[in-house]
């Protein structure tokens, strides 16, 4: 009889130690997703927070349209030429907005990705002579102007307040979306999760940054010459045009109303849009 009460009371201490443990690891995992939930959603709010900036370069997509539908309606409605000519004017006026605002933007990420190569450098130079990660931040914030200045102020900022380094060089990279920043935002955090030398790190980047900009100055300066033979077959395709109008005014007007006139001259236009934002993409530096 003692033994069987023993081993009842076993049983039921066994059995009370299992729902014990089973109800420990239900909490343990409950706590362990609800703070995994948790750093979801921060790390969501994080994400949506750079979104509220503009990045850098702004762009105005918005303007190529526009200039074409205005160019357009002021050809047909304005001038009184037919539809078609006058749409095939109006998106070739729209791919030159849209080359314009292009060229701009591509200046503005130069400059700024310029300056990123040499705040790096006195990045290096500040933390190979003794100074901390922030006091070589500062120091590189003294001497950059705008466009990065802002940037460079915010990361530092967010550092001396206490904030997450990682998550201040992960902002940076989505407030300017350039490969450059993405290669020095993402060597900081990686710095920031293993730890080494920040310096030597830097050094590297700096380099990776500087021939980078080489290159993209290289294709550029390669894409200079069939941009401006282009831009001739263009030129000399009107002087011809205006040439033959004054030549003979009344022929080439009826010609021009004719049918297969308006068809050839809307063809002749379209296609010259097309080749112009054809040698805009061939000439861009993807890397």
């Amino acid at each position: 009889m003692n033994v069987l009460v023993v081993l009842v009371l076993l049983v039921c201490a066994a059995g009370v130690f299992r729902a014990w443990y089973a109800a420990r690891a239900q909490r343990r995992a409950a706590t362990r997703l609800e703070a995994m939930l948790i750093t979801a959603h921060q790390n969501a709010r994080r994400a949506e927070e750079p979104a509220r900036f503009k990045p850098f370069p702004p762009r105005y997509l918005w303007a190529s349209p526009v200039a074409g539908v205005t160019a357009a309606a002021v050809l047909w409605l304005a001038m009184g030429l037919p539809f078609v000519v006058a749409s095939a004017g109006g998106m070739l006026l729209g791919v030159l907005a849209y080359l314009i605002e292009d060229y701009v933007a591509d200046q503005r990420a130069s400059t700024i990705e310029v300056q990123l190569a040499a705040a790096i450098d006195l990045l290096t130079g500040s933390m190979r002579a003794g100074a901390s990660l922030l006091a070589a931040f500062e120091s590189a914030l003294d001497e950059s102007g705008d466009p990065i200045r802002p940037y460079l102020q915010e990361v530092a900022g967010r550092i001396r307040l206490g904030d997450d380094p990682r998550h201040a060089v992960h902002d940076l990279q989505v407030r300017v979306p350039l490969e450059t920043f993405r290669l020095f935002a993402t060597s900081m955090a990686i710095h920031w999760e293993v730890g080494g030398s920040l310096a030597t790190t830097l050094t590297k980047v700096g380099v990776t940054v500087r021939d980078r900009i080489e290159i993209a100055r290289r294709v550029r300066a390669q894409g200079v010459e069939s941009n401006a033979s282009v831009a001739v077959v263009l030129v000399i395709a009107y002087v011809l045009g205006f040439l033959m109008w004054r030549t003979n005014p009344d022929r080439l007007g009826g010609f021009v109303k004719t049918s297969v006139g308006t068809t050839l001259v809307a063809a002749s236009i379209f296609l010259q849009a097309i080749g112009l934002f054809w040698m805009s993409r061939l000439s861009r530096s993807r890397f």
